[in-house]
Protein backbone atom coordinates (compact mmCIF):
# COMPACT_ATOMS: atom_id res chain seq x y z
CA UNK A 1 0.00 0.00 0.00
CA UNK A 2 0.97 3.69 -0.35
CA UNK A 3 0.29 7.09 0.36
CA UNK A 4 0.99 9.59 -2.25
CA UNK A 5 0.70 13.56 -1.39
CA UNK A 6 1.52 16.29 -4.04
CA UNK A 7 2.69 19.47 -2.54
CA UNK A 8 3.44 22.53 -5.09
CA UNK A 9 5.41 25.02 -3.52
CA UNK A 10 9.69 26.24 -2.65
CA UNK A 11 10.32 26.44 1.31
CA UNK A 12 13.27 28.86 2.31
CA UNK A 13 14.37 27.93 5.75
CA UNK A 14 17.74 28.30 7.73
CA UNK A 15 18.30 25.06 8.96
CA UNK A 16 18.17 24.69 12.73
CA UNK A 17 21.20 24.32 15.15
CA UNK A 18 21.45 21.67 17.23
CA UNK A 19 24.14 18.83 19.04
CA UNK A 20 23.16 16.72 16.58
CA UNK A 21 23.41 19.11 13.08
CA UNK A 22 27.04 18.75 11.58
CA UNK A 23 27.11 17.64 8.04
CA UNK A 24 29.89 15.31 6.46
CA UNK A 25 30.50 15.91 2.74
CA UNK A 26 31.50 12.84 1.90
CA UNK A 27 27.44 11.78 2.69
CA UNK A 28 27.88 9.78 5.78
CA UNK A 29 25.67 11.24 8.47
CA UNK A 30 26.53 12.11 12.32
CA UNK A 31 23.25 13.20 12.68
CA UNK A 32 21.41 9.66 13.40
CA UNK A 33 20.96 9.19 16.80
CA UNK A 34 21.69 5.62 17.88
CA UNK A 35 23.58 2.90 15.52
CA UNK A 36 22.25 -0.71 16.20
CA UNK A 37 19.29 -2.48 14.12
CA UNK A 38 17.27 -5.03 16.05
CA UNK A 39 15.32 -8.09 14.06
CA UNK A 40 11.73 -7.36 13.80
CA UNK A 41 9.03 -9.33 12.92
CA UNK A 42 7.30 -7.30 10.36
CA UNK A 43 8.20 -4.88 7.48
CA UNK A 44 7.32 -1.41 7.45
CA UNK A 45 5.24 -0.02 4.82
CA UNK A 46 6.68 1.88 2.09
CA UNK A 47 5.38 5.80 1.59
CA UNK A 48 5.85 7.91 -1.67
CA UNK A 49 5.51 11.47 -2.02
CA UNK A 50 5.17 13.34 -5.18
CA UNK A 51 6.74 17.44 -5.23
CA UNK A 52 6.98 20.02 -7.44
CA UNK A 53 8.92 23.37 -7.73
CA UNK A 54 8.53 25.59 -10.91
CA UNK A 55 11.13 23.45 -12.54
CA UNK A 56 11.85 20.14 -10.64
CA UNK A 57 9.66 17.28 -9.79
CA UNK A 58 10.44 14.70 -6.57
CA UNK A 59 9.42 11.40 -6.34
CA UNK A 60 10.38 10.12 -3.25
CA UNK A 61 9.64 6.47 -1.82
CA UNK A 62 11.19 5.25 1.82
CA UNK A 63 9.98 3.10 4.60
CA UNK A 64 7.58 4.23 7.52
CA UNK A 65 9.93 5.57 10.06
CA UNK A 66 10.47 4.27 13.65
CA UNK A 67 12.91 5.29 16.17
CA UNK A 68 16.15 3.54 15.99
CA UNK A 69 15.69 2.02 12.72
CA UNK A 70 17.77 3.59 9.62
CA UNK A 71 15.44 4.57 6.72
CA UNK A 72 16.82 4.92 3.04
CA UNK A 73 15.43 7.56 0.76
CA UNK A 74 15.16 7.11 -3.17
CA UNK A 75 14.77 10.31 -3.72
CA UNK A 76 13.99 10.54 -7.94
CA UNK A 77 14.98 14.35 -9.46
CA UNK A 78 12.99 15.03 -12.72
CA UNK A 79 14.07 18.36 -14.75
CA UNK A 80 10.61 19.57 -15.81
CA UNK A 81 11.91 21.47 -18.61
CA UNK A 82 13.29 18.48 -20.49
CA UNK A 83 11.96 15.57 -17.98
CA UNK A 84 15.66 13.92 -17.87
CA UNK A 85 16.69 12.79 -14.48
CA UNK A 86 19.09 14.85 -12.71
CA UNK A 87 22.84 14.13 -12.91
CA UNK A 88 24.59 16.42 -10.63
CA UNK A 89 23.57 18.35 -7.17
CA UNK A 90 23.54 17.64 -3.75
CA UNK A 91 20.20 16.61 -1.79
CA UNK A 92 19.86 17.34 1.70
CA UNK A 93 17.05 15.38 4.16
CA UNK A 94 15.72 16.83 7.17
CA UNK A 95 13.08 15.77 10.02
CA UNK A 96 12.44 18.68 11.69
CA UNK A 97 10.09 18.90 15.05
CA UNK A 98 10.31 22.56 16.46
CA UNK A 99 14.02 24.42 16.46
CA UNK A 100 15.39 20.66 16.50
CA UNK A 101 16.04 17.85 14.29
CA UNK A 102 18.35 15.39 12.44
CA UNK A 103 19.19 15.52 8.84
CA UNK A 104 21.20 14.03 6.62
CA UNK A 105 23.13 15.00 2.86
CA UNK A 106 24.47 13.18 0.08
CA UNK A 107 26.95 14.97 -2.32
CA UNK A 108 25.72 13.73 -5.48
CA UNK A 109 22.98 11.12 -7.13
CA UNK A 110 23.63 7.18 -6.90
CA UNK A 111 22.73 6.86 -10.32
CA UNK A 112 21.43 9.46 -12.72
CA UNK A 113 17.94 11.43 -11.19
CA UNK A 114 18.27 8.86 -8.00
CA UNK A 115 19.54 10.47 -4.90
CA UNK A 116 19.80 7.84 -1.70
CA UNK A 117 19.94 9.72 1.41
CA UNK A 118 18.93 8.15 5.04
CA UNK A 119 17.90 9.20 8.69
CA UNK A 120 17.77 7.54 11.93
CA UNK A 121 15.20 8.93 14.01
CA UNK A 122 15.22 8.89 18.13
CA UNK A 123 12.17 9.92 19.00
CA UNK A 124 8.54 9.30 17.72
CA UNK A 125 6.17 11.90 17.36
CA UNK A 126 4.84 13.95 14.20
CA UNK A 127 7.63 15.43 12.06
CA UNK A 128 8.22 18.38 9.44
CA UNK A 129 10.65 16.80 6.57
CA UNK A 130 12.56 19.00 4.12
CA UNK A 131 14.23 18.00 1.21
CA UNK A 132 17.08 20.88 -0.16
CA UNK A 133 18.65 20.43 -3.56
CA UNK A 134 21.56 22.44 -4.47
CA UNK A 135 22.29 22.31 -7.86
CA UNK A 136 24.47 23.86 -10.41
CA UNK A 137 21.54 25.79 -11.28
CA UNK A 138 19.87 26.70 -8.65
CA UNK A 139 18.72 25.87 -4.64
CA UNK A 140 15.34 24.79 -4.21
CA UNK A 141 13.20 23.08 -1.11
CA UNK A 142 10.50 20.82 -0.94
CA UNK A 143 8.40 20.22 2.49
CA UNK A 144 6.78 17.12 3.80
CA UNK A 145 4.25 19.39 6.26
CA UNK A 146 3.41 16.03 8.21
CA UNK A 147 5.20 12.65 8.63
CA UNK A 148 4.93 10.15 11.83
CA UNK A 149 7.83 8.32 13.29
CA UNK A 150 6.46 4.85 15.15
CA UNK A 151 8.18 3.90 18.15
CA UNK A 152 9.09 0.93 17.12
CA UNK A 153 9.12 -1.08 13.67
CA UNK A 154 6.40 -3.33 14.80
CA UNK A 155 4.26 -0.11 15.01
CA UNK A 156 5.67 1.14 11.67
CA UNK A 157 5.06 -2.29 9.90
CA UNK A 158 0.83 -1.75 11.33
CA UNK A 159 0.63 1.70 10.83
CA UNK A 160 -2.96 2.34 8.31
CA UNK A 161 -1.87 3.30 4.91
CA UNK A 162 -4.17 4.60 2.12
CA UNK A 163 -5.17 2.29 -0.39
CA UNK A 164 -3.86 2.56 -3.65
CA UNK A 165 -6.10 3.13 -6.47
CA UNK A 166 -6.71 0.14 -8.62
CA UNK A 167 -7.09 2.05 -11.30
CA UNK A 168 -3.91 3.53 -11.62
CA UNK A 169 -1.25 2.23 -14.32
CA UNK A 170 2.07 2.36 -13.42
CA UNK A 171 4.97 3.92 -15.22
CA UNK A 172 8.21 3.75 -13.94
CA UNK A 173 10.81 6.50 -13.72
CA UNK A 174 13.37 4.83 -15.25
CA UNK A 175 10.76 4.24 -18.02
CA UNK A 176 9.49 7.96 -18.27
CA UNK A 177 13.56 8.88 -18.20
CA UNK A 178 14.22 7.12 -21.62
CA UNK A 179 11.51 8.20 -23.97
CA UNK A 180 10.37 11.28 -25.23
CA UNK A 181 7.78 11.94 -22.01
CA UNK A 182 6.62 15.13 -20.49
CA UNK A 183 3.97 16.19 -18.16
CA UNK A 184 1.92 19.62 -17.28
CA UNK A 185 -0.07 21.40 -15.39
CA UNK A 186 -3.70 21.99 -16.15
CA UNK A 187 -4.92 25.82 -15.55
CA UNK A 188 -6.68 27.76 -17.34
CA UNK A 189 -5.83 30.54 -20.09
CA UNK A 190 -6.72 32.47 -22.82
CA UNK A 191 -8.10 30.82 -25.31
CA UNK A 192 -10.43 31.59 -29.07
CA UNK A 193 -13.06 30.17 -31.18
CA UNK A 194 -11.53 28.24 -34.07
CA UNK A 195 -12.80 27.54 -37.47
CA UNK A 196 -11.90 24.54 -39.35
CA UNK A 197 -11.52 24.55 -42.50
CA UNK A 198 -8.89 24.01 -45.63
CA UNK A 199 -6.99 25.83 -47.66
CA UNK A 200 -4.31 26.17 -50.37
CA UNK A 201 -1.03 27.43 -50.75
CA UNK A 202 0.10 30.12 -53.52
CA UNK A 203 2.28 32.03 -54.44
CA UNK A 204 2.00 36.11 -53.55
CA UNK A 205 1.15 38.27 -56.93
CA UNK A 206 4.60 39.81 -56.53
CA UNK A 207 5.83 36.82 -56.10
CA UNK A 208 5.13 35.73 -59.60
CA UNK A 209 6.91 37.27 -62.50
CA UNK A 210 5.86 36.83 -66.44
CA UNK A 211 8.68 36.45 -68.87
CA UNK A 212 7.99 37.46 -72.50
CA UNK A 213 9.72 37.77 -75.89
CA UNK A 214 11.37 40.36 -77.09
CA UNK A 215 11.25 39.25 -80.81
CA UNK A 216 9.39 37.14 -83.28
CA UNK A 217 10.71 33.67 -84.07
CA UNK A 218 11.32 29.78 -83.30
CA UNK A 219 11.43 29.37 -79.33
CA UNK A 220 13.75 26.61 -77.98
CA UNK A 221 12.63 25.91 -74.43
CA UNK A 222 15.90 25.15 -71.88
CA UNK A 223 13.74 25.05 -68.40
CA UNK A 224 10.34 22.65 -67.56
CA UNK A 225 7.71 23.00 -65.24
CA UNK A 226 8.85 22.95 -61.71
CA UNK A 227 12.60 23.30 -62.40
CA UNK A 228 14.67 25.58 -60.12
CA UNK A 229 16.36 28.65 -61.52
CA UNK A 230 18.74 31.52 -60.51
CA UNK A 231 18.40 34.82 -61.43
CA UNK A 232 20.33 35.09 -64.94
CA UNK A 233 19.68 31.42 -65.87
CA UNK A 234 18.99 30.66 -69.62
CA UNK A 235 15.62 29.82 -69.99
CA UNK A 236 14.74 29.31 -73.76
CA UNK A 237 16.64 31.04 -76.80
CA UNK A 238 14.24 32.44 -79.66
CA UNK A 239 15.71 32.21 -82.90
CA UNK A 240 14.86 34.23 -86.25
CA UNK A 241 13.26 33.56 -89.47
CA UNK A 242 13.26 34.83 -92.49
CA UNK A 243 14.26 38.04 -93.41
CA UNK A 244 12.00 40.47 -91.44
CA UNK A 245 12.17 38.25 -88.22
CA UNK A 246 15.76 37.43 -88.27
CA UNK A 247 17.23 38.58 -84.27
CA UNK A 248 20.27 40.07 -86.13
CA UNK A 249 18.44 42.09 -88.07
CA UNK A 250 16.45 43.80 -84.51
CA UNK A 251 20.13 44.10 -83.22
CA UNK A 252 20.79 46.10 -85.96
CA UNK A 253 17.59 48.49 -86.30
CA UNK A 254 18.56 48.83 -82.55
CA UNK A 255 21.82 49.89 -82.80
CA UNK A 256 21.29 52.48 -85.65
CA UNK A 257 18.33 53.76 -83.49
CA UNK A 258 20.67 53.56 -80.72
CA UNK A 259 23.24 55.50 -82.85
CA UNK A 260 21.16 57.72 -84.26
CA UNK A 261 20.21 59.21 -80.35
CA UNK A 262 23.59 59.13 -79.22
CA UNK A 263 24.63 61.65 -81.71
CA UNK A 264 21.73 64.19 -81.65
CA UNK A 265 22.38 63.93 -77.63
CA UNK A 266 26.13 65.03 -78.65
CA UNK A 267 25.43 67.38 -80.76
CA UNK A 268 22.47 69.42 -78.98
CA UNK A 269 24.13 69.37 -75.40
CA UNK A 270 26.22 72.56 -75.96
CA UNK A 271 23.51 74.46 -77.81
CA UNK A 272 21.24 74.34 -74.34
CA UNK A 273 24.26 76.76 -73.05
CA UNK A 274 24.54 79.07 -76.18
CA UNK A 275 20.20 78.68 -75.91
CA UNK A 276 19.97 77.57 -79.56
CA UNK A 277 17.76 74.85 -78.16
CA UNK A 278 15.40 75.06 -75.38
CA UNK A 279 15.67 72.53 -72.12
CA UNK A 280 12.57 71.12 -73.06
CA UNK A 281 13.65 69.49 -76.09
CA UNK A 282 17.01 68.57 -75.02
CA UNK A 283 15.22 66.59 -72.44
CA UNK A 284 13.46 65.24 -74.85
CA UNK A 285 16.36 64.19 -76.87
CA UNK A 286 18.15 63.15 -73.77
CA UNK A 287 15.41 60.93 -72.67
CA UNK A 288 15.32 58.64 -76.40
CA UNK A 289 18.82 58.34 -75.57
CA UNK A 290 19.05 56.52 -72.63
CA UNK A 291 15.65 54.70 -74.05
CA UNK A 292 17.35 53.60 -76.89
CA UNK A 293 20.73 52.68 -74.84
CA UNK A 294 19.13 50.85 -72.53
CA UNK A 295 17.02 48.50 -74.97
CA UNK A 296 20.06 48.19 -77.19
CA UNK A 297 23.00 47.03 -74.39
CA UNK A 298 20.36 44.60 -73.01
CA UNK A 299 20.03 43.14 -76.63
CA UNK A 300 23.48 42.92 -77.22
CA UNK A 301 23.57 40.72 -73.69
CA UNK A 302 20.68 38.70 -74.71
CA UNK A 303 21.49 37.83 -78.44
CA UNK A 304 24.18 35.11 -79.30
CA UNK A 305 24.96 33.52 -82.48
CA UNK A 306 21.93 31.03 -81.38
CA UNK A 307 19.33 33.87 -80.94
CA UNK A 308 18.00 35.52 -78.76
CA UNK A 309 18.66 34.69 -74.89
CA UNK A 310 15.51 34.99 -72.43
CA UNK A 311 17.33 34.52 -68.86
CA UNK A 312 15.36 34.39 -65.37
CA UNK A 313 14.42 37.64 -63.99
CA UNK A 314 14.77 36.53 -60.11
CA UNK A 315 15.68 33.24 -58.41
CA UNK A 316 13.14 30.86 -57.88
CA UNK A 317 11.16 27.99 -60.27
CA UNK A 318 9.25 27.58 -63.64
CA UNK A 319 5.85 28.03 -62.16
CA UNK A 320 4.19 27.56 -65.60
CA UNK A 321 5.65 27.03 -69.18
CA UNK A 322 3.25 29.22 -71.74
CA UNK A 323 4.61 27.91 -74.97
CA UNK A 324 5.60 24.21 -76.58
CA UNK A 325 9.04 23.90 -77.99
CA UNK A 326 9.53 24.66 -81.27
CA UNK A 327 6.65 26.85 -81.61
CA UNK A 328 6.90 30.47 -83.80
CA UNK A 329 5.80 33.39 -80.97
CA UNK A 330 5.49 37.06 -81.95
CA UNK A 331 7.17 39.64 -80.28
CA UNK A 332 6.19 40.10 -76.68
CA UNK A 333 4.11 36.90 -76.43
CA UNK A 334 4.34 35.09 -72.91
CA UNK A 335 6.90 32.15 -72.42
CA UNK A 336 7.20 31.23 -69.20
CA UNK A 337 6.15 32.27 -65.48
CA UNK A 338 9.12 32.22 -62.57
CA UNK A 339 7.79 32.13 -58.60
CA UNK A 340 9.97 32.98 -55.92
CA UNK A 341 10.29 30.29 -53.24
CA UNK A 342 10.25 32.71 -50.23
CA UNK A 343 6.38 34.73 -50.44
CA UNK A 344 3.58 32.31 -49.93
CA UNK A 345 -0.21 33.39 -50.13
CA UNK A 346 -2.28 31.13 -48.17
CA UNK A 347 -5.68 31.13 -49.09
CA UNK A 348 -8.37 29.47 -46.53
CA UNK A 349 -12.45 29.60 -47.68
CA UNK A 350 -14.79 29.39 -44.58
CA UNK A 351 -18.60 28.51 -44.95
CA UNK A 352 -21.45 31.43 -45.69
CA UNK A 353 -22.47 29.44 -42.08
CA UNK A 354 -19.22 31.22 -40.20
CA UNK A 355 -19.78 34.57 -41.65
CA UNK A 356 -20.12 36.14 -38.65
CA UNK A 357 -16.72 34.92 -37.25
CA UNK A 358 -14.95 35.80 -40.05
CA UNK A 359 -14.30 39.78 -39.82
CA UNK A 360 -12.77 38.79 -36.12
CA UNK A 361 -9.88 36.65 -38.18
CA UNK A 362 -6.55 37.66 -36.52
CA UNK A 363 -4.37 34.35 -36.25
CA UNK A 364 -4.26 30.93 -37.74
CA UNK A 365 -2.49 27.74 -37.29
CA UNK A 366 -1.61 24.93 -40.34
CA UNK A 367 -1.80 21.10 -40.60
CA UNK A 368 -0.16 19.42 -43.42
CA UNK A 369 1.35 15.69 -44.43
CA UNK A 370 0.70 12.61 -42.72
CA UNK A 371 1.80 13.60 -38.88
CA UNK A 372 -0.31 16.56 -39.42
CA UNK A 373 2.42 18.67 -38.38
CA UNK A 374 1.66 21.97 -37.14
CA UNK A 375 3.15 24.91 -38.40
CA UNK A 376 1.80 28.89 -36.76
CA UNK A 377 1.42 31.91 -38.25
CA UNK A 378 3.92 33.30 -36.55
CA UNK A 379 6.40 30.77 -37.36
CA UNK A 380 6.12 31.65 -40.98
CA UNK A 381 6.28 35.35 -40.14
CA UNK A 382 3.00 36.01 -41.63
CA UNK A 383 -0.10 38.08 -41.24
CA UNK A 384 -3.84 38.28 -42.06
CA UNK A 385 -4.22 40.17 -45.43
CA UNK A 386 -7.71 39.52 -46.22
CA UNK A 387 -10.92 38.75 -43.64
CA UNK A 388 -13.88 40.13 -45.11
CA UNK A 389 -16.89 38.50 -45.21
CA UNK A 390 -18.02 38.32 -48.91
CA UNK A 391 -18.85 35.68 -51.76
CA UNK A 392 -19.25 36.38 -55.49
CA UNK A 393 -20.69 34.34 -58.16
CA UNK A 394 -17.84 32.41 -58.76
CA UNK A 395 -17.14 31.60 -54.89
CA UNK A 396 -19.76 30.87 -52.79
CA UNK A 397 -17.37 30.18 -50.07
CA UNK A 398 -15.51 33.29 -47.95
CA UNK A 399 -12.06 33.76 -48.97
CA UNK A 400 -9.50 34.51 -46.02
CA UNK A 401 -5.71 35.10 -47.02
CA UNK A 402 -2.51 34.90 -44.98
CA UNK A 403 0.74 36.53 -46.23
CA UNK A 404 4.01 34.55 -45.42
CA UNK A 405 7.61 33.55 -46.05
CA UNK A 406 8.13 29.96 -46.71
CA UNK A 407 10.02 28.04 -44.42
CA UNK A 408 10.75 25.45 -46.47
CA UNK A 409 7.80 23.12 -45.55
CA UNK A 410 5.43 24.37 -47.96
CA UNK A 411 5.27 24.76 -51.63
CA UNK A 412 2.86 26.47 -53.76
CA UNK A 413 -0.13 24.18 -55.06
CA UNK A 414 -0.51 22.05 -52.03
CA UNK A 415 -3.37 22.29 -49.57
CA UNK A 416 -3.31 22.27 -46.14
CA UNK A 417 -5.97 21.92 -43.07
CA UNK A 418 -6.50 25.83 -41.83
CA UNK A 419 -7.29 26.46 -37.94
CA UNK A 420 -8.39 30.08 -37.97
CA UNK A 421 -8.34 32.11 -34.64
CA UNK A 422 -11.07 34.01 -34.13
CA UNK A 423 -13.28 35.08 -31.22
CA UNK A 424 -11.28 35.23 -27.62
CA UNK A 425 -12.11 33.93 -24.78
CA UNK A 426 -10.49 34.41 -21.29
CA UNK A 427 -10.58 31.82 -19.31
CA UNK A 428 -10.59 28.79 -20.86
CA UNK A 429 -9.13 24.78 -19.64
CA UNK A 430 -6.76 23.94 -22.62
CA UNK A 431 -4.21 21.26 -22.83
CA UNK A 432 -1.75 20.09 -26.03
CA UNK A 433 -3.50 18.12 -28.50
CA UNK A 434 0.00 15.46 -27.79
CA UNK A 435 -2.20 14.86 -24.46
CA UNK A 436 -5.08 13.28 -25.92
CA UNK A 437 -6.06 9.36 -27.18
CA UNK A 438 -8.66 8.64 -29.42
CA UNK A 439 -10.42 4.94 -28.31
CA UNK A 440 -13.53 4.28 -30.68
CA UNK A 441 -14.44 7.88 -30.68
CA UNK A 442 -14.00 8.75 -27.30
CA UNK A 443 -11.02 11.16 -26.08
CA UNK A 444 -8.66 10.24 -22.93
CA UNK A 445 -6.25 11.81 -21.14
CA UNK A 446 -3.36 10.54 -18.65
CA UNK A 447 -3.52 12.61 -15.31
CA UNK A 448 -0.56 11.88 -13.09
CA UNK A 449 -1.61 10.51 -9.56
CA UNK A 450 1.92 10.31 -7.95
CA UNK A 451 5.56 9.92 -9.44
CA UNK A 452 5.04 7.06 -11.04
CA UNK A 453 1.03 6.31 -10.97
CA UNK A 454 -1.13 7.71 -13.66
CA UNK A 455 -4.94 7.04 -13.99
CA UNK A 456 -6.86 6.87 -17.76
CA UNK A 457 -9.87 9.96 -17.93
CA UNK A 458 -12.23 10.54 -20.18
CA UNK A 459 -12.61 13.82 -21.66
CA UNK A 460 -15.08 16.34 -23.81
CA UNK A 461 -12.79 18.57 -26.11
CA UNK A 462 -14.35 21.42 -28.22
CA UNK A 463 -12.42 23.96 -30.44
CA UNK A 464 -8.96 22.88 -31.43
CA UNK A 465 -6.23 24.95 -33.50
CA UNK A 466 -4.46 22.39 -34.44
CA UNK A 467 -1.73 22.54 -31.53
CA UNK A 468 -3.98 22.90 -28.58
CA UNK A 469 -7.88 21.97 -27.72
CA UNK A 470 -10.21 23.55 -24.81
CA UNK A 471 -11.50 20.57 -22.62
CA UNK A 472 -14.68 21.26 -21.32
CA UNK A 473 -14.88 18.47 -19.07
CA UNK A 474 -12.84 15.73 -17.51
CA UNK A 475 -9.95 17.53 -16.13
CA UNK A 476 -9.51 19.95 -13.06
CA UNK A 477 -7.47 23.15 -12.50
CA UNK A 478 -3.87 22.17 -10.96
CA UNK A 479 -3.81 18.16 -12.14
CA UNK A 480 -1.16 17.26 -13.78
CA UNK A 481 -1.30 15.51 -17.33
CA UNK A 482 0.88 13.47 -19.56
CA UNK A 483 1.46 15.80 -22.61
CA UNK A 484 4.04 13.36 -24.27
CA UNK A 485 4.79 10.24 -23.83
CA UNK A 486 0.76 9.52 -23.98
CA UNK A 487 1.05 6.48 -26.39
CA UNK A 488 3.66 4.95 -23.76
CA UNK A 489 1.44 5.13 -21.16
CA UNK A 490 -1.14 3.45 -22.97
CA UNK A 491 0.71 0.50 -23.50
CA UNK A 492 1.78 0.27 -20.42
CA UNK A 493 -1.98 0.06 -19.20
CA UNK A 494 -2.22 -2.38 -22.17
CA UNK A 495 0.56 -4.74 -20.67
CA UNK A 496 -1.20 -4.60 -17.32
CA UNK A 497 -0.44 -3.65 -14.09
CA UNK A 498 3.76 -3.29 -13.16
CA UNK A 499 4.90 -3.51 -9.65
CA UNK A 500 4.83 0.04 -8.57
CA UNK A 501 8.25 -0.38 -6.35
CA UNK A 502 10.04 -2.37 -9.20
CA UNK A 503 13.12 -0.06 -8.54
CA UNK A 504 16.62 -1.45 -7.90
CA UNK A 505 17.57 0.83 -5.70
Amino acid sequence: MKKIIYISFVVAIGLFASCNSKQNSHGHSHDVIGGHNDDHAHEAGTLSYTLFTDNYELFVEFPALSVGQTSTFAAHLTELSTYEPLSEGKLTVSLIKGDKGIRHRVDAPASPGIFKPSLQPKEAGSYKMLFELESSKEKVSFEISQVEVFANADEAAHAPMEEADGNAISFLKEQAWKTDFAIQEVNLQAFYSVIHTSAKVGGQPQSSVLVNSQAEGQVNLFAVMGQSVKKGDLLALVTGSGIENNINIKLSENKIAFEKSKMDYIRTKPLVESQMVSNKDFLQIESQYKRDSLRYYQLVKQVSQQGLKITSPIDGFVSAVNVNNGQFINNGASLLNVSSRNKLLIEAYVNQSDFEKVNGTFDANFTYGDTQEAITLQELDGKVVSNNAFVNSGITRIPVSFSSLNNGQLMPGMYVEAFLKTGKKENALVIPLSSIVEEQGQYYAFVQKGGESFVKRQIEIANSDGIRTEVISGLKVGERIVTQGAYQIKLAAMAGNLPLHGHTH
